[in-house]
């Protein structure tokens, strides 16, 4: 083991959060960083039509998202535990299941995405306004998806050990050439929306060939073996259900972004396509000041499933008391700023002022429950960290799929089309509550095994 493996059991709480935390929130940020830079240059550079174009299929690519999430978080959970029991062989043949299964379904999901395209944009409800914008951006971005989940399962792997310098020399690198790229394919080559997204491609095989370089070349605790490459079916279904909370979490996001353009495109409003360009930006700032609060969390599922593992139940407790006191610090200061100043939210972007009046009220619907976030998500993954998948299904289906997605469906029907924004504040309130009481029975349990292993 190396000193970053056994740093996790050893290191002082506050000190060893900010030293996992640091490096990928410094990672995420610039990646955040991008997203909004991206926005920013098609907005400016191509106009109102080519942001709501890109933003209109975010959907897709929080599906993708969500599947490499569902891939490395749950193979995370498992390397991360069996580092902690020193069980070095288990950790590796679930690091093979996990590069078998990304392979398989990323290549699955390109394929079948392209063959379906049309009727994909259908689904969405895509304007004709947008759509020449969709297709553009779309099909290059489809194209790298067994990169991208490649890509994120080696990311987790490397977090599971605590490699976090390496993780965040790969987003560093992705993001940044990505940032020089963007300008050049929109003001330079001419190449418009397709270019954002060549760039967006060409950076995410880079940062993919950084991660092969460290881990084809033995830098890491996890030894990838050509021989544990492979389909194990017990292994997958561990990786699947641990995996599965944060992929229904993601892919409902992506259906409740879908549901709301959909709500909006068929609306019937002159103002549609405005409200779609405004809901998008705001998407992707809520993305960026998202990646802090993700950090945290990656970071703390680490820490905790790693001490799980290795039965320091002490550590366990401490870790989570601490993480949620700082991310819910953090959201809380997030939620002040875009409640009192909504506006300079899209100032960055545009001087249209339509865009800007349409987005002010969204805004502040969007961003109200996010002081709420940061103990929420650190009780969900908690269960996934110390490889409880009910319960981590539970608290990731609660928040969207029994809240949210009736309540888009519903609220409209009673109080009309701009009543969907009121589902945010209400939802992450509603998780909150329910969400305190689950984990207060958790840590009841965890008090208990924590007696067992006492002396005497």
């Amino acid at each position: 083991m190396t000193a970053s493996s056994t740093g996790l059991g050893t290191l002082a709480i506050p000190k060893l959060f900010s030293s996992m935390s640091l490096p990928i929130i410094f990672g995420l940020v610039v990646g955040g960083l991008y997203n909004v830079v991206d926005a920013l240059f098609v907005t400016r550079g191509l106009g109102i039509n080519a942001i709501g174009g890109v933003s209109i299929v975010f959907p897709i690519q929080m599906m993708i998202i969500a599947l490499a999430g569902w891939i490395g978080s749950g193979a995370a959970s498992i390397v991360a535990r069996r580092l902690g029991a020193k069980n070095m062989p288990e950790a590796e043949r679930a690091a093979g299941n996990t590069l078998f299964l990304a392979l398989v379904m990323g290549c699955s999901i390109t394929a079948l995405c392209l063959f379906f395209m049309h009727d994909l944009l259908d689904l969405l409800a895509v304007t004709p306004a947008l759509k020449p914008y969709s297709l553009e951006y779309l099909v290059p971005i489809l194209s790298a998806t067994p990169a991208v989940l490649l890509g994120a399962a080696f990311s987790d792997l490397a977090r599971a050990e605590g490699k976090m310098k390496i993780l965040m020399l790969s987003m560093l690198l992705g993001s940044v050439t990505n940032i020089i790229l963007d300008p050049i394919a929109i003001f330079v080559l001419g190449w418009g929306v397709q270019g954002v997204a060549y760039a967006t491609v060409f950076s995410q095989l880079l940062s993919l060939a950084l991660l092969l370089f460290v881990f084809g070349t033995g830098r890491t605790d996890v030894k990838i073996k050509l021989s544990n490459i492979r389909f194990n079916a017990p292994i997958s279904g561990d990786t699947l259900a641990l995996g599965f909370p944060l992929f229904i979490n993601y892919f409902g996001v992506s259906l409740v972004i879908g549901l709301v353009n959909y709500s909006l495109s068929q609306s019937g409003l002159s103002e549609a396509d405005y409200l779609i360009s405004a809901y998008g930006i705001l998407g992707r700032v809520f993305v960026f000041v998202f990646f802090p609060l993700l950090g945290m969390t990656i970071a703390y599922q680490t820490i905790c499933g790693y001490n799980y593992g290795a039965q320091a139940y002490d550590r366990v407790a401490e870790v989570t008391r601490f993480a949620v006191k700082v991310t819910s610090l953090y959201c809380g200061l997030i939620t002040l700023f875009a409640v009192l100043f909504p506006d300079w939210i899209f100032r960055i972007f545009t001087t249209d002022l339509q865009l800007i009046a349409q987005g002010q009220d969204i805004a502040r619907f969007l961003f109200l429950g996010f002081a709420l976030a940061g103990a929420t998500n650190i009780w969900s993954i908690y269960f996934q960290a110390i490889g409880q998948a009910k319960p981590a299904l539970l608290l990731s289906s609660l928040h969207v799929y029994v809240l949210q997605i009736p309540m888009l469906i519903i609220l409209p029907l009673l109080f009309g089309i701009n009543a969907i924004w009121y589902i945010f504040p209400i939802s992450d309130a509603l998780t909150f509550l329910v969400s305190l009481l689950v984990i207060r029975w958790a840590f009841k349990k965890l008090a208990h095994q924590r007696t067992a292993l006492a002396p005497g």
